[in-house]
């Protein structure tokens, strides 16, 4: 079997469709808060209650709240963005004190690049068919970050550009910030996925300048082993980055941020061997990261980082040598290889890890979409547990955490529990509002909420709780007093809703209980201070949501030296 590529389905294949879509039981729903898009790919929501939106196009729209008909749109990266097949803006985050820290951050297909040319270089039409025209068309990916001025995202800055790709398949993918304040980046092996690829098929026009003769391809994924070989660095492909989210550059603590006369991709890099890690998660409260790699011949893997704050140290997931820890045989007879077969597959520089789960193909797979249920409003079967997303199957699986310690449950091959299925085109998956868990239907154009009802013929989903701080009130600064506004709070029923406010960072929703509050907030003798604030909003019926945004304390002699409070990273995603 050949695996063209998730959104190269859209062209060529159609995907398994079930004729309703099904759920464990009939309290579970899906409802779509947001339709008409064009290809949508992620969706952020602000904790001031704004929703932001991308389409593989280039295009980023803000919602104010999920009942906005008629959003904005802020930014348009068509010029420049490539969204040929698998290519296109796929990631999207926002910084983890937006709007205080007014950054987007987006990872996409950048049509030029990696040779100083200017794009676009590849018009669609005359992009080469990878299936008849092996030279491929040659881009790069870009990570950069955009600064939000009203309703215009503008001022790009161009954080990471890389990413070889050669065939419109195993493109970039997920930006995610972990709990450490760092940002995260994956991207894909940027080969071919209709027959090994280990570069002996370039372009001529725009070659592989770096990787040694005949290991680039999906070898690009095993540079680190060969490091020495490459001209300059190794390429990021097939790669998990951990970077710092102002600059780019490697983040401290990497496994090679301090080796001497390290490049500066490998100072970046976390962990390599990976196909397409189109989309990973972390797991809530920690930097630990649960990807969702796409496979070729046989096997489509779930694999595990841990935090490398607790943890460090480099970690391969052997492709294109490995699947499923099994050998590809493609590539068994390339060098490179052979010394990660050495040893009884513990050799090379960095020994290859099992995946925490694999299911194998039984027609085309695509994991496509991961995320943790942290909530309590599903039912606790459900707390801490990971959801999947297949492409192909329409499908989502979930893996549970039976013993409730805040880590999945091994589990066996494909014996992963199916959750829901239906025409529905799903290409990722986060968490929002009430707890509930948000997929997207690229296929459709739209956002899918889904939702627990507790009695099923009364339904009601959960509000939405938005905090942000009122004109004349700043987040960062010295002791001063804040008023905060929940007033973009919604409820999708359009009932009356209840506010409880916790200005004190206690966990405690005892301090004010109207739509707006104020509070002081006095230095401490740690600096800076940091204060958790959080307003919880409940609906007729019970149902709640809680919003939260960190403001900083700052003595007044360090203000006004020049401390800079934007360099203040949130210790958590709020």
């Amino acid at each position: 079997m050949n695996w063209r590529g998730w959104l190269s389905l859209l062209i060529a294949m159609t995907p398994v469709t079930a004729g309703a879509q099904s759920w464990p039981t009939v309290n579970f729903r899906h409802t779509f808060p947001i339709g008409n898009r064009d290809q949508p790919t992620q969706i952020r929501f602000a904790h001031d209650g704004r929703v932001f939106v991308a389409e593989k196009t280039g295009r980023i729209w803000m919602y104010r709240n999920l009942l906005d008909g008629v959003p904005e749109q802020i930014a348009n990266l068509g010029a420049i963005v490539h969204q040929y097949q698998d290519r296109g803006l796929l990631g999207l985050e926002l910084d983890p004190r937006f709007p205080e820290r007014p950054y987007f951050y987006v990872l996409y297909s950048f049509n030029g690049g990696l040779f100083n040319d200017l794009p676009p270089r590849w018009p669609a039409s005359d992009c080469p068919n990878p299936t008849a025209d092996f030279a491929g068309c040659v881009i790069s990916g870009r990570l950069s970050r955009l600064t939000l001025s009203g309703n215009l995202a503008t001022d790009e800055q161009v954080l990471i550009e890389d990413w070889y790709q050669q065939y419109p398949s195993h493109s970039i993918g997920t930006l995610r910030f972990g709990a450490d304040g760092y940002l995260y980046v994956g991207g894909g092996d940027g080969a071919a996925f209709v027959h090994a690829d280990w570069g002996q098929i370039g372009n001529p026009d725009w070659p592989d300048l770096r990787s040694p003769a005949n290991q680039g391809g999906a070898l690009r994924a095993q540079g680190l082993e060969v490091e020495d070989q490459y001209t300059g660095q190794v390429w990021l492909n097939g790669t998990i980055a951990r970077v710092d989210p102002d600059s780019g550059r490697g983040a401290p603590g990497n496994p090679l941020a301090d080796i001497e006369g390290a490049s500066d991709n490998a100072r970046r890099i976390l962990a390599y061997g990976l196909r397409n890690p189109y989309r990973f998660t972390m797991r809530p409260g920690t930097s630990e990261i649960w990807i969702g790699d796409v496979g070729w011949r046989s096997w489509e893997e779930i694999n595990l980082i841990p935090d490398a704050t607790t943890s460090p140290g480099l970690r391969n997931f052997g492709w294109p040598c490995f699947e499923n820890h099994a050998h590809v045989s493609e590539y068994t007879a390339r060098p490179l290889c052979a010394a990660l077969y050495a040893n009884a597959d513990s050799g090379g520089r960095t020994p290859v890890s099992a995946p925490f789960y694999a299911y194998q193909h039984t027609s085309n797979e695509a994991i496509s979409g991961i995320v943790f249920y942290a909530g309590e409003t599903w039912p606790s079967a459900y707390h801490n547990a990971l959801f999947f997303a297949d492409y192909i199957h329409n499908s989502i699986r979930v893996i549970k955490d039976t013993d409730q310690d805040g880590i999945p449950d091994p589990v066996t091959d494909s014996s992963a529990e199916l959750f829901g299925q239906g025409n529905l085109g799903l290409v990722d998956l986060t968490t929002g509002p009430g707890d509930d868990v948000f997929f997207v239907d690229i296929n459709n154009g739209r956002i899918g909420r889904i939702s627990w009802d507790t009695n099923p013929a009364q339904r009601n989903l959960a509000p939405s709780a938005a905090i942000a701080v009122e004109a004349g009130s700043t987040a960062d600064g010295p002791p001063r007093a804040i008023t905060f506004s929940a007033d973009n709070s919604i409820d999708p029923e359009a009932g009356v809703l209840g506010y409880a406010w916790d200005l004190d960072g206690d966990g405690d929703f005892d301090d004010a209980s109207a739509s707006t509050a104020s509070a002081t907030y006095a230095a401490g003798t740690a600096q800076p201070v940091q204060v958790k604030v959080g307003v919880r909003v409940i609906d007729p019926v019970g149902a709640r949501d809680t919003a939260y945004m960190a403001i900083v304390v700052l003595r007044d002699a360090l203000f006004s030296d020049g401390f800079d409070p934007a360099t203040m990273q949130a210790a958590a995603s709020y």
